[in-house]
């Protein structure tokens, strides 16, 4: 007690606790966006480049990344079955690690589409998240490892089998154009971002579940050091958005390409 006394009379006390009120005072950085849908597609790829026709998605994984706490708290992952040049070729596999039973037991890409449509309003209710900045409540974007996934790969795929796209997907963050902008260094694909950065890639590479969870590792690192605090995606397919997940705006079973019984998606 003494010793306290003492520390009162000379003022120690007084001056730790303005230290701490400092401290206190320091703002937490707001991020745009609570939530990110990370994505990495697969598709049907050969040693001498694409054929005629396009390229097809193979494998469609995406995690969600809570943005304040840098955790992985869902994954959706999906095999696809190509129908435009339905045989995988023997790079393709070697590369991904995808083989042809997988594809052959996958399902088309538009019932795809579906349980994904399905997954995202799962998630939408679950974590109260929404994708349309004039609703309130927490926001959610997605986010890719440049603009080939949704910029390219499933807009055409989605044109030349006149399937619906979800609107959701029209706009979305290119993780590789932010890194370069804030670290003003080109990266050497994911992989090479991540050493940049001291970060180990974990798994396959070019295994989409992998390079999603990797990516998703990336956006949590970029956004400690500030990358992402006040970042608006500037992707986007059309200039008008709507991100509506009312029932009107997501994919119906009439949208689903079939060859896969409707009762096995509900």
């Amino acid at each position: 007690m003494a010793t306290k006394r003492l520390a009162l009379e000379l003022g120690l006390v007084q001056k730790r606790q303005i230290k701490t009120s400092v401290i206190n005072k320091i703002p937490k950085t707001k991020q745009e966006f609570d939530y990110i849908v990370v994505l990495d597609f697969e598709s049907t790829c050969w040693e001498n480049g694409p054929r005629l026709g396009g390229q097809e998605i193979i494998e469609f994984p995406a995690v969600l990344l809570d943005v304040y706490n840098g955790k992985i708290v869902s994954e959706f992952q999906q095999y696809v079955m190509p129908t435009e040049q339905p045989v995988l070729s023997a790079f393709c596999t070697k590369l991904t690690g995808i083989t042809q039973e997988q594809v052959d037991n996958g399902i088309p890409l538009g019932a795809c589409l579906y349980m994904f449509s399905k997954w995202i309003r799962k998630m939408s209710e679950e974590y109260k998240v929404t994708f349309n900045a004039n609703v309130s409540g927490k926001r959610a974007t997605f986010a890719t490892w440049s603009d080939w996934d949704l910029g390219v790969c499933l807009q055409y795929e989605c044109q030349r089998k006149n399937l619906r796209k979800p609107e959701f997907f029209n706009q979305w963050i290119d993780i590789r154009a932010v890194y370069k902008n804030f670290y003003q260094r080109r990266p050497q694909g994911l992989a090479g971002a991540l050493k940049d950065l001291g970060i180990a890639f974990e798994g396959r590479e070019h295994s989409g579940i992998c390079d999603t969870r990797n990516t998703a590792a990336l956006v949590s690192r970029m956004v400690r050091d500030g990358v992402l605090k006040r970042l608006l995606p500037f992707a986007t397919v059309d200039e008008e958005l709507s991100f509506s997940l009312c029932p009107s705006r997501v994919l119906t079973k009439e949208d689903i390409f079939s060859r896969v019984p409707v009762e096995s998606l509900i």
